[in-house]
């Protein structure tokens, strides 16, 4: 599934990319009088990060254990064993991402989302996207997994029948840093960090069905799952626990409510090839943010992807100088 032309992938891919670079962070500060909780901490259901500040106190609502709901729709239960964690949703018409970071130490919690949705024709300040061979743009998540590791991955396989092949291609081609700017079809040096599949899971990734991050169980699951409350263009969401910098739990799902995917042979009109979504995510479980602004839209992290476009399945310059700057070469 290598014949998409770079030129012409992610129809849809320049506005995406020109509305995630809208940041949606609430600014507000202050706290509640010393044993009164704020307003906004109801103590039941999903609570709005639109209605708090950045940082919480834990004195003053502990959000520990409790959903959290960004700006941008994506939502994620707070780690409560100490960890933080960065979400991201891919849909077929932008993408989320919401970052819950846990300081127990300084007694607080901060929240930090980020997102967009595709606007209707051109936006202004268009520029046309650099070559992907040539665009050394990239963006680091908070964590990332120590140099040198091989992250150990089970797969689940849910119940659509799907196969484990592209999800597994699509984790390799990140690795093996594959690429089609050079003849060898990859970048060298690989990056320092590796993957091994460790078997099948009998336990769905841990996302919701409305493909919030749950609680994790320190085992990397990665598959198909179907999340029949998310938003119907949600396409995949990962999800990244952390302690400090270091990566120490990543889960990956690909949507498999009323979407149709492209897994061989010729792409069935209005199907999204599962490989590249699989690349795109993975880039995320080695520590890759998705990158910002219409010009790079050619790269691997571009917050878009559209049908039958499998041009995600190689790495542009930015994705492989991003897992460098991480990891180092082997």
């Amino acid at each position: 599934m290598h014949d998409f032309p770079r030129a012409v992938r992610r129809a849809g891919a320049a506005a995406a990319a020109a509305a995630f670079a809208a940041t949606a962070l609430t600014a507000f500060t202050g706290t509640a009088a010393a044993g009164t909780a704020p307003a906004w901490c109801k103590p039941g259901g999903t609570l709005s990060a639109r209605a708090m500040p950045q940082r919480v106190k834990i004195a003053d609502c502990d959000l520990r254990g409790r959903t959290v709901r960004g700006a941008n729709g994506l939502s994620a239960i707070v780690p409560s064993d100490g960890t933080s964690l960065v979400a991201h949703e891919l849909r077929t018409d932008g993408a989320a991402e919401l970052r819950v970071q846990v300081d127990e130490r300084r007694g607080e919690i901060i929240i930090g989302t980020r997102g967009g949705r595709v606007p209707q024709g051109r936006p202004r300040g268009f520029r046309a996207p650099a070559a992907a061979c040539a665009d050394g743009t990239h963006r680091a998540e908070p964590s990332k997994w120590p140099k040198g590791t091989t992250v150990q991955w089970h797969y689940y396989a849910g119940t659509a029948g799907l196969p484990r092949d592209p999800v597994a291609a699509g984790i390799a081609n990140m690795v093996n840093a594959r690429t089609d700017c050079d003849d060898e079809g990859r970048f060298t040096p690989p990056p320092d960090v590796n993957e091994h599949y460790a078997g099948q899971a009998n336990r769905a990734p841990n996302v919701t069905n409305a493909a919030a991050c749950g609680n994790r169980d320190q085992v990397n699951t990665f598959g198909w799952h179907a999340m029949p409350d998310a938003d119907k263009d949600v396409l995949a969401a990962t999800c990244t626990w952390f302690n400090g910098p270091t990566t120490v739990e990543t889960d990956m799902a690909l949507q498999t409510q009323d979407k149709k995917w492209w897994t061989s042979g010729s792409c069935p009109a209005g199907s999204y090839s599962a490989e590249a979504v699989a690349t795109h995510e993975a880039g995320h479980v080695l520590g890759l943010a998705h990158v910002e602004g219409i010009e790079h839209e050619n790269l691997t992290m571009a917050p878009s992807i559209a049908s039958c476009d499998n041009g995600p399945t190689t790495l542009g310059k930015g994705d492989y100088d991003g897992l460098i700057a991480l990891y180092g070469g082997r």
